[in-house]
């Protein structure tokens, strides 16, 4: 089987948005490339048979649909680089994994589409954030770029993009408070904001009327918001929502506009909430029922929302509206045994595709047959 070699290294531009202690980016030979491609041969696990094993040993899959419409998949390797793994053709075929280099001491976010490029973050070996920008699509990726600041070890930063089209990166530093920087013309880099009060593992979404809204799980386990007073602007102070869970929240908008939050509750179910208008009020709480763990929450392209956690038994879950801001599916299993969040991404032809990192550390993935259907 032929090893992939390729590596980048985590160099160039050091921004100075803010103080970190470690300024020096890692050179070639601190992370040697150890992933192998996957094996075209390969037969999957005999009690999966519905996933198809992508290979590598990966962690903390974020997947993405570029503006090409092929299917990107990142994942931190085992020698701490970024790794990824794309279609070759829209819908169809896997390319061989490729090492994107840098010292990553998390797993990456990607910033969402609008410019014809993907943006990816990522919390650095120092703690500060990373920004790796592609040239556009099927083009090469440059130096990782640091955008210092300092990131709570086990997080990933959270990322929207404005209705003017900046994108705009949320963290929780160390001390648990929440600081953000936004895009600027150039491209450039605002300096670090603080947004005070200490807040759990955080959200962000685009509201339906332009605005950007936070969630996070405050101290006493309600579920706390804040968000722009006006566009682009200011942002409110925290304001709790109530409810109790744990882990993280997971955020999505509804066709018409309205957010939906999700999280797992402190019974174990899965509860939400949602907004009763676009930029509105909010709804009690309902439950969804079933046991997940920390949810992951999508827009279906046909304006339906689905949300996908392991089970109890690490298979993974799945439950949607049947119609676009309507009622809700049971849950079902999408079966096998998998260990981090996964990853949901759609198809250029709607078909949505799940990724996991399987219990032999490798890359699983399952896709519906046709849109909206069948897994």
């Amino acid at each position: 089987m032929p090893r992939c070699t390729s590596s980048l290294a985590l160099a160039g531009l050091v921004v100075a948005c803010a103080p970190s202690a470690d300024t020096i980016a890692p050179r070639d030979d601190e992370y040697p490339p150890t992933l192998e491609p996957y094996d075209d041969d390969a037969a999957p696990e005999a009690d999966l048979p519905a996933w198809h094993s992508l290979g590598g040993s990966v962690a903390e899959p974020a997947a993405t649909l570029s503006s090409d419409g092929r299917l990107e998949v990142f994942v931190r390797g085992r020698d701490g680089a970024l790794w990824h793994i794309h279609q070759v053709e829209p819908n169809d075929g896997w390319s061989e994994w490729t090492s994107l280099g840098g010292r990553l001491g998390g797993g990456v976010v990607v910033g969402e589409d609008g410019d014809a490029h993907i943006d990816l973050f990522a919390r650095g070996s120092d703690g500060a954030l990373w920004h790796l920008r592609q040239s556009g699509p099927k083009h090469g990726w440059p130096a990782w770029v640091r955008l210092g600041g300092q990131i709570r070890p086990g997080d990933r930063p959270a990322v929207a993009r404005g209705l003017d089209g900046h994108l705009e990166i949320f963290v929780r530093a160390p001390d648990r408070t929440v600081h953000h920087l936004r895009e600027l013309p150039g491209p450039a880099w605002s300096t670090w904001q603080s947004l005070a009060g200490a807040v759990g593992p955080i959200a962000v979404a685009r509201d339906g009327d332009g605005r950007l809204e936070l969630f996070a799980r405050g101290d006493d386990g309600e579920l706390l918001h804040r968000h722009q007073l006006a566009v682009d602007g200011a942002y409110g102070e925290w304001t709790a929502l109530g409810g109790r869970f744990d882990g993280a929240p997971a955020v999505a908008r509804n066709r018409d506009g309205r957010l939906e939050v999700f999280v797992r509750g402190d019974a174990g179910d899965l509860r939400h909430l949602w907004q009763t208008a676009p930029g509105g009020g909010w709804s009690p709480w309902a439950s969804l029922g079933g046991a997940p763990g920390d949810p992951v929450a999508i827009a279906t392209p046909d304006g339906r929302l689905e949300v996908f956690a392991r089970g109890l038994d690490f298979a993974l879950w799945q439950i949607g509206q049947v119609t676009p801001g309507g009622s809700w599916t049971p849950w079902s299993s999408l079966g096998g045994t998998f260990n981090d969040r996964p990853a949901i991404a759609a198809n250029q032809d709607g078909r949505l595709e799940a990724f996991v990192r399987g219990a032999d550390g490798a890359l699983w993935h399952r896709w519906q047959a046709r849109p909206g259907c069948c897994w």
